[in-house]
């Protein structure tokens, strides 16, 4: 289930503000869940988006002069409502030290995929990424890594979340370009785009509903989806 979020105001934000994005994220919650999550070696049940919008860039600096929309992604119903309602009597978020103030909200209804095959464009770079001996080590959708990476990190949220193994996915990139960031003082490189995902239906409504690749948790992975057909063209 997702929530779009709209605000209308003008906000200045550092280029990699992913770390403020997670703060007014977590605020929404109950510290008790915050304080799971940071305990917990799982996955977040939950992925965001980028904010979308138009903005001036300088060489720090990204000035989004409204409307700009943010996507919030959430496993289960349950959980989207409860933030719904937190947002309904406080329409309004912390951006770092700035007030972002929500114009709209909408709702998209959580609706099963039942196909093997999903389009996905993205709202946030997908990662896929290691640590080799303390150092970030990042691999492009040119790289057979990439899928590999992409593949085991989907068959461990599907062991998590939905309780059972799952075929492999596989994922190719139909363009894509290189993004590079920031989370605090560690180095994200992730890649926006379009790409095509095969696997089990379930598993592709869960990489729908918490993000797909790694870092999910921090705002990474989060895209959209569309139809394609068995020769992998997007149907009208």
């Amino acid at each position: 289930m997702r929530i779009r979020l709209t605000f209308s105001n003008t906000i200045s934000l550092p280029i990699a503000h992913h770390r403020i994005l997670q703060r007014a994220f977590y605020r929404l919650w109950s510290p008790a869940d915050v304080a799971g999550w940071h305990a917990s070696q799982g996955f977040r049940p939950f992925t965001f988006s980028r904010l979308l919008g138009r903005a001036e860039v300088t060489q720090h600096t990204l000035v989004f002069k409204g409307p700009m929309n943010w996507w919030l992604s959430f496993v289960g119903a349950k959980d989207a409502f409860e933030v719904l309602q937190k947002l309904q009597a406080t329409p309004k978020l912390m951006l770092g030290s700035q007030e972002a103030l929500i114009t709209r909200m909408e709702v998209e209804p959580s609706v099963p995929w039942q196909h093997s095959v999903m389009g996905v464009t993205t709202l946030s770079p997908i990662v896929a990424d290691d640590n080799v001996n303390g150092r970030i080590v990042s691999y492009a959708p040119e790289d057979p890594q990439f899928g590999a990476h992409i593949a085991h990190n989907a068959a461990a949220k599907a062991r998590q979340f939905l309780g059972e193994a799952a075929s492999p996915v596989a994922i190719r990139a139909l363009e894509s370009t290189q993004v590079r960031s920031w989370y605090g003082t560690t180095p994200v490189v992730g890649y926006r785009g379009r790409f095509i995902v095969e696997g089990d239906p379930a598993v592709l409504q869960l990489l729908y509903d918490i993000g797909l690749g790694r870092r999910n948790g921090l705002g990474f992975g989060c895209f959209e989806r569309f139809l394609v057909d068995p020769a992998q063209e997007v149907l009208p």
